[in-house]
C-alpha cells in the first residue's frame, strides 16, 4: 500500500493503477505582528497552523471504475468526517485529516459517454478536534450534514 485515506487504499497490483501524484504539504505558525512605536513590530505567536496536504490521482477506467471514484471521493468530502491519512508508512499531523476539496480535470469520454480518464485533485486539512459556532453547537459531520443528504446522482442532469 503506497497510502491510505481510511479504508480506501492507493496502491499498485496486477488489475489495479492507483498512485498518488504531486504530493505536498505544509503547516505554519499562526501568528500576530504587533506594532511598536518606533521600532520593528512585536511577534505574538498564537499556536501551530493546521498542517495542509494535497495530491492528485491520475484514474484510467482500464484500471478502476474512474466514475464511481470521482463519486466516491465527492461523497467523502460531503460527509466531512475525519479519517486517518497515511502517505507511505507515516501518519502526519494530529492522527486524523479531513478532505477539503475534491477538483476534477483532465476528463477523458469515450463515445458511449463513460469516463476513461480524469485526474482527481485532493486536499487535506488536519484535524484536531471538533470546533464550534460561536453560539457554541458543535460541528454538524456524516449524516447530520444536509449536503451530505445530497445524492450524487441528484446532481448531475442526464442527457
Amino acid at each position: 500500500m503506497i497510502a491510505s485515506f481510511g479504508s480506501k487504499k492507493f496502491e499498485v497490483s496486477h488489475n489495479k493503477i492507483m498512485t498518488p501524484d504531486d504530493i505536498s504539504f505544509s503547516e505554519k505558525l499562526d501568528f500576530e505582528t504587533q506594532e511598536r512605536a518606533g521600532d520593528k513590530p512585536a511577534i505574538y505567536v498564537k499556536g501551530l497552523g493546521a498542517l495542509e496536504t494535497s495530491f492528485s490521482v491520475k484514474l484510467d477506467a482500464r484500471f478502476v471504475d474512474v466514475d464511481a471514484e470521482i463519486a466516491f471521493w465527492l461523497v467523502k468530502m460531503r460527509t466531512a468526517l475525519p479519517d486517518v491519512l497515511a502517505l507511505g508508512s507515516r501518519i502526519w499531523g494530529a492522527g486524523k485529516a479531513l478532505l477539503t476539496s475534491v477538483s476534477v480535470s483532465d476528463i477523458v469520454l469515450l463515445g458511449d459517454g463513460t469516463y476513461a480518464s480524469a485526474a482527481v485533485s485532493l486536499a487535506f486539512t488536519e484535524y484536531v478536534y471538533d470546533g464550534t459556532s460561536d453560539s457554541g453547537a458543535s460541528a454538524t459531520t456524516g449524516a447530520g450534514i444536509k449536503a451530505a443528504r445530497i445524492m450524487l446522482s441528484e446532481t448531475m442532469v442526464s442527457t
